[in-house]
C-alpha cells in the first residue's frame, strides 16, 4: 500500500534555491501560489499556481524559486503492486501537468496533510485513498487532450455556470437547459472530463467558499451556509464534514486557535 513519509504547506518568503540531489521518495508537488524552476534530471520545468509535478524515486532534482511561493508536497514509497494501479506510476518518469479543477485538488491535498498529520487508526488508509485520487487525477489531465473537443468545450460551460450560480438552487435540469443535452448526458460528460459528478464539484466550490466567509468575515454557521446556498445548517454541516474531514464548528475554533 501506498505509505506517506511527510506530507506538507510551506510559504517561501525571499529567496529559495535547492541543489541536485537523487531523491530517497515518489514526490508529488504542488504549486499554489508564486513560480519556481524544479530542475528534473535533465530538465528545467516551470512551475506556477495551478501546476503539479510527479517524480519518481530516484530522480534527480533542484531548483529556485522565482519569486514568494507557496507549495504542498508529500514525500511517499510504493509497494511493488501499487505500480499497476495508475500509468503514472508504471512508466517510473517524471510528470509535470495543470490542473483544471484545482480548487478542488487543493482541498483534497490539504484533507490529506489533515490525515497524515492526525495519525488516526485509519490514517494509512485515508491516505492511501486520497494520494490514489490525487495521482489518478494527474493521470487523467495528463491524457485529457485525447477526449473529445465538444465534451472539453461542455464540461467548461458547467463549471462556469456552477461558479457563477453556487448562491442558487442548481439541478441537473439546468444544466441539461444549458448544454441542450439530458440531464443524465450533461453529467456523464462532466463526470468523464473532471472525475467528479457536477454536484460533487457544486460541493467543493460552496465549502470552498464557505471556508474563506470563515476566515475574512465574522458570520455565523448558520449565516454561511445560506449565502453558500445550502438550503438548510444541517445540510450543509453534513457536507463540509464530508469534504474537509471534520466541522465547520471545528473549522472555524481551529481558525481562531
Amino acid at each position: 500500500m501506498i505509505k506517506l513519509h511527510t506530507c506538507y504547506a510551506k510559504d517561501f518568503h525571499g529567496k529559495w534555491e535547492m541543489g541536485r540531489s537523487v531523491t530517497q521518495y515518489h514526490i508529488l508537488l504542488v504549486v499554489t501560489k508564486g513560480k519556481i524552476i524544479y530542475w528534473v534530471d535533465d530538465d528545467s520545468v516551470l512551475l506556477q499556481k495551478g501546476d503539479v509535478l510527479f517524480m519518481p524515486a530516484g530522480t534527480v532534482r533542484g531548483g529556485t524559486s522565482l519569486e514568494e511561493h507557496q507549495r504542498y508536497a508529500t514525500h511517499f514509497t510504493l509497494e511493488e503492486s501499487d505500480r499497476l494501479l495508475l500509468p503514472l506510476l508504471s512508466e517510473n518518469r517524471y510528470c509535470k501537468t495543470a490542473i483544471s479543477g484545482f480548487d478542488y485538488f487543493k482541498q483534497r491535498f490539504m484533507l490529506l496533510k489533515h490525515h497524515f498529520l492526525m495519525k488516526g487508526p485509519y490514517s494509512d488508509t485515508a491516505c492511501f485513498a486520497i494520494l490514489l485520487e490525487l495521482l489518478g487525477i494527474i493521470n487523467y489531465e495528463r491524457d485529457k487532450w485525447k477526449l473529445p473537443a465538444k465534451k472539453l468545450e461542455m464540461a467548461e460551460d458547467i463549471k462556469r455556470y456552477l461558479l457563477e450560480h453556487y448562491k442558487e438552487s442548481v439541478t441537473l435540469d439546468d444544466l441539461a437547459s444549458l448544454t441542450g443535452r439530458t440531464p443524465n448526458h450533461a453529467s456523464h460528460v462532466f463526470k468523464s472530463v473532471t472525475g467528479v459528478s457536477p454536484i460533487e464539484y457544486l460541493h467543493h466550490v460552496r465549502i470552498t467558499k464557505a471556508k474563506e466567509l470563515m476566515f475574512d468575515k465574522m458570520m455565523t454557521i448558520s449565516d454561511i451556509a445560506e449565502e453558500t446556498g445550502f438550503c438548510d445548517q444541517a445540510y450543509f454541516n453534513r457536507v463540509f464534514r464530508k469534504v474537509t474531514g471534520c466541522s465547520p464548528s471545528a473549522f472555524m475554533k481551529g481558525r481562531t486557535d
